[in-house]
């Protein structure tokens, strides 16, 4: 972009830094770094920001591999989060084992029975069943699903259950009681 002075032309740049955040947790502090030049003269200025995670609203699709904590999977690892043409987003939660978890933020506006759709692929060539259940911050199981056969590790099925939660940001986690199955998305709905 030119800037037009008494000189002639100068390129105005702009490079900012900062510490990335996932968080699953409490709120947490960054100062962002602004740095501005004309490439003759140049100034800085910090800002502070406070970041307070919340969960994501019901009625939003919360893609698989957004989770906010796990565990049985190796981070980074090659068997856990798959590129999949199929997947919304292109990605999927793959090589599920019985005791995996991944947990969620959401936020729930109004307290109540809720919708819970689970997108899964199951390419075993039998029914998982009661391969999944839901679990609110204590533990207790809200929910059982069983994964059906949907012919193929691409092949996409929406599985529903209903939920009862609080209001509030609450954490859900999907809890593997079996494996073989692949994880899309979830989304909470209120009917």
């Amino acid at each position: 972009m030119g800037n037009s002075r008494a000189g002639g032309s100068h390129k105005l740049g702009c490079a900012c830094r900062w510490g990335p955040t996932r968080s699953a947790a409490p709120p947490s502090e960054q100062t962002l770094k602004f740095r501005v030049t004309d490439g003759a003269a140049n100034d800085e200025v910090s800002v502070h920001v406070t970041v307070r995670p919340h969960g994501t609203p019901v009625g939003e699709k919360v893609e698989a591999e957004a989770y906010v904590a796990q565990h049985g999977w190796i981070d980074g690892g090659a068997n856990f989060i798959e590129s999949n043409a199929s997947a919304s987003g292109g990605k999927n939660v793959g090589w599920t084992a019985a005791g995996n978890w991944l947990q969620y933020r959401v936020d729930v506006a109004e307290a109540g029975t809720d919708d819970v759709e689970l997108r899964a692929a199951n390419g075993t060539g039998a029914v998982a069943t009661d391969a999944v259940s839901l679990r609110d911050a204590s533990g207790a199981v809200l929910a059982k699903v069983s994964v059906p056969d949907t012919g193929g590790w691409a092949t996409y099925q929406s599985i529903h259950a209903q939920v009862t939660v609080p209001a509030g940001d609450q954490v859900i986690t999907l809890f593997c009681e079996t494996g073989g199955f692949n994880l899309d998305y979830l989304r909470l709905t209120t009917p």
